[in-house]
């Protein structure tokens, strides 16, 4: 068994290294196509139903450019993640809630990193919540890749209700904790987080779309900014497409590309039981693209981009530079509310399911609760 997990990982990466030679042509260095993560399997008997150190793991990916399911073996289940819930991404590193009272950072989930040596950072301390609100997270979001080796970077976390906790793994004492007023707190209560390179502030919407909460990243800025959105452009629905967006859970998002440019996304979902892959209970994306002075106007049209939005940190990268790759549509995974797999064309605004090869049965078990998420580009 070890025997046929080791040749497929390395015809996996192998597979891997093939399709990014492909890119040289398009990009100054070799990359990987953007990765789906959607569920790590350990080999051997469930036992007590909790993960055994070192036990070998099989990471199950799948490449939206080519349409195909690829798993990668031969991975020791590091003693660090044992009991760990995985609660979101940014930039291919994933957060986890460990222990009662910790978090931590790995890229054991990214198929780039050492199999035999994943990387960690220090335990960084969750903030003292009453109840579980420490144990639910609706986003987080980085200020850059600790691959970069930046020591400043900084991480943030949104836990479900008031609480925005900032910290720079670097110093782990160095933590900060907003506390959202009441005021706006139902309004910001399940948002997600996105870092903005352009101006170098961390975002999230709110609930309705109406409003962002921002905080700018410096030691000297405890006090974060709230901006209202102005919407232009609308599109007009017929009464049916009401009643149907009304009778959906909306989650909104924002992202910003490469280049600057920066979009809200609004995501309307009806939840259904049965997931797997498909595009569950998706029924619709509308598009704002930012103009100035936090002025949001309708768009179907973002031109050679493509969006991915998961459990991850929502990101963009141009379709032209990975072949296979849909422009102008938005790639989504997500389990909370019966969200499905699969991507979004803008343009004719219709979801298509994605249709990777079926995982081969065998003996195993799944790690539960760990988020599905994209993983961006990463070089080879």
């Amino acid at each position: 068994m070890s025997l046929l997990l080791s040749l497929s990982s390395k015809l996996s990466l192998r597979k891997l290294a093939q399709r990014c030679q492909t890119l040289r042509t398009f990009s100054s260095t070799t990359t990987t196509n953007p990765n789906l993560f959607y569920r790590v399997t350990c080999c051997g008997e469930q036992g007590d139903d909790e993960e055994t150190p070192g036990v070998m793991t099989q990471l199950h990916m799948f490449d939206p450019a080519k349409e195909e399911h690829i798993i990668v073996g031969d991975m020791p289940f590091p003693e660090e993640l044992v009991g760990s819930l995985l609660v979101g991404s940014s930039h291919g590193w994933g957060v986890f809630l460990w222990g009662q009272r910790s978090i931590r950072i790995s890229d054991f989930c990214n198929p780039s990193s050492s199999k035999s040596k994943p990387k960690f950072f220090s335990p960084l301390p969750r903030p003292d919540l009453i109840d579980c609100q420490a144990e639910l997270v609706s986003g987080v979001a980085m200020s850059s890749s600790p691959d970069e080796e930046e020591e400043d970077y900084l991480v943030a976390v949104k836990f479900t209700g008031r609480m925005v906790s900032i910290y720079k793994p670097s110093d782990t004492k160095a933590a900060l904790h907003f506390i959202l007023p009441h005021n706006v707190f139902d309004h910001f209560e399940s948002s997600k987080l996105m870092y903005s390179k352009r101006d170098q502030r961390f975002y999230m919407v709110s609930s309705g779309g109406h409003h962002l909460w921002s905080w700018d990243g410096t030691p000297d800025s405890t006090q974060p900014k709230f901006h209202e959105l102005r919407f232009h452009n609308l599109p007009q629905f017929s009464h049916s497409e009401l009643q149907l967006l009304d009778s959906c859970h909306k989650t909104q998002l924002f992202v910003e590309s490469p280049s600057g440019q920066r979009f809200l996304v609004k995501w309307y979902i009806q939840s259904i039981k049965a997931l797997r892959f498909n595009c569950g209970g998706t029924k619709r994306f509308m598009v704002f693209r930012e103009e100035e002075d936090m002025n949001m106007c309708y768009t179907e049209d973002i031109g050679d981009l493509c969006i991915f939005l998961g459990g991850n940190e929502p990101f963009c990268v141009k379709a032209s530079l990975f072949p296979g790759l849909n422009p102008n549509s938005i790639y989504f995974v997500g389990e909370g509310y019966g969200e499905g797999y699969g991507v979004y064309n803008i343009a004719t605004r219709t979801p298509r399911s994605f249709k990777p090869k079926p995982t081969a049965s065998g003996q195993g078990f799944m790690i539960r609760l760990w988020a599905p998420h994209w993983l961006p580009p990463f070089p080879l």
